[in-house]
């Protein structure tokens, strides 16, 4: 046999072209090699050679080292460290589409070791501005809040993780809002404990915040100022708040309502007020009317609006409009009865007293005719006098009233 023969057929062109050079003329490496056995198995050998004479020929003495075991757990990692680059490679691509700042650092030097793109959005610097680079992200944070930080690191050393807010200076000098939530690892095979976060950035958020604060106080304002009554109740009927108006109306303080059953103060089951306001939260709509509560001894005149969490209401003392109202309608009774009686009662004695002076004797006073005819006009104007103290008399009720 020849050296041939124990290689695979694609691999003796090379074992060739080593045999014929010229300058193999002592100790030679020849790498990894594969020789193939009699069952036609290849596996990896290591091959060295020397140049020897042999029987007063040219020779080379060649060593092979089964190394096939070596070689294929070699294989292997380098396919699992390719599988470790890929999956890092694709972590490295979410991590760096999020808007979120991840980030990872020393426990003990809070040196960054690990942070994704995001940081340039959050805090204008380039993850190489930050790596290795712990002065940055320290000389940023707001000096007002070092304090929170400070105590954050501690509590992570403690308890093992921590959420903490802060304010830090972004590179272009504006003041951000920044929320960080960071858990502890502790150090194992030789590697030093580190800290593993992430951060969002709230300053949106944190200003959409302010806004609805400032509104909800304006809005808070301007119903405390309001002469109508408003109040709020949740989906249990319960008072959320209630206005100084309420509070005069209903005679208690907010203190003393808020938390408690709208029901309490208003327990009539029969009561328009209690329809109307479970119709408007079980069917969304808002609902308009007026109704009288005894225990308040008041008209209300009220408008309520379903909302997500409940009902908000608005409410007017409307007693003294009412009580005008029933004081106009009585004086209109009187005036209509006042006008009957002027256009049905008063037309008949007077009407007796033109037909009857049409037939007093002018030329004659004496004649016997005029007496029965001034006779007539007595009764007559006694009864328009008696109308006439009927009109007044109502026309005194309407006044007094």
């Amino acid at each position: 046999m020849t050296t041939q023969d124990i290689r695979p057929r694609e691999d003796v062109s090379t074992l060739v072209e080593v045999v014929k050079m010229p300058e193999l003329n002592s100790f030679y490496d020849s790498s990894r090699r594969r020789h193939m056995k009699k069952n036609g198995e290849v596996f990896y050998v290591q091959v060295y050679s020397h140049s020897t004479h042999f029987a007063g020929k040219g020779a080379r003495v060649m060593l092979a080292m089964d190394i096939n075991n070596k070689v294929l757990v070699e294989q292997k990692n380098q396919e699992l460290n390719q599988v470790v680059r890929d999956h890092k490679n694709r972590l490295d691509d979410i991590l760096s589409s999020v808007n979120e700042v991840i980030w990872s650092c020393n426990a003990k030097t809070y040196e960054t070791i690990y942070i994704n793109d995001a940081c340039l959005e959050v805090y204008g610097y380039t993850p190489a501005d930050l790596l290795g680079n712990d002065k940055i992200l320290s000389d940023i944070i707001h000096p007002e809040d070092r304090f929170i930080i400070a105590n954050a690191l501690k509590k992570i050393v403690k308890d093992g993780k921590a959420a903490f807010e802060y304010r830090v200076y972004h590179k272009d000098g504006s003041v951000k809002y920044i929320i960080n939530q960071a858990t502890y690892k502790t150090a194992k095979g030789g590697q030093p404990a580190v800290i593993n976060g992430i951060a969002v950035d709230i300053t949106r958020l944190k200003s959409m915040e302010d806004d609805l604060t400032t509104n909800r106080n304006e809005m808070q304002i301007m119903l405390e100022s309001i002469t109508d009554g408003f109040f709020a109740v949740d989906t249990r009927w319960h008072f959320t708040y209630i206005n100084k108006e309420t509070e005069k109306l209903l005679g208690h303080s907010r203190q003393e309502l808020i938390g408690r059953s709208l029901w309490d103060n208003f327990n009539d089951t029969d009561l328009l007020f209690r329809k109307e306001l479970q119709h408007a939260v079980e069917q969304q709509v808002s609902v308009h009317f007026e109704d009288y509560i005894p225990a308040m001894e008041k008209w209300l005149s009220v408008n309520a609006y379903p909302a997500r969490d409940g009902l908000a209401v608005y409410f007017r003392d409307i007693t003294e409009e009412k009580d005008q109202l029933l004081r106009i309608e009585s004086q209109n009774k009187v005036l209509r009865d006042i006008a009957w009686i002027q256009s049905h009662k008063v037309r008949g004695p007077v009407a007796n007293i033109l037909g009857l002076a049409q037939l007093f004797n002018y030329n004659n006073p004496a004649d016997p005719i005029n007496k029965e005819i001034l006779d007539g006009l007595r009764v007559s104007t006694n009864e328009l006098d008696d109308i006439i103290k009927e009109v007044v008399d109502k026309t005194n009720i309407t006044i007094t009233s």
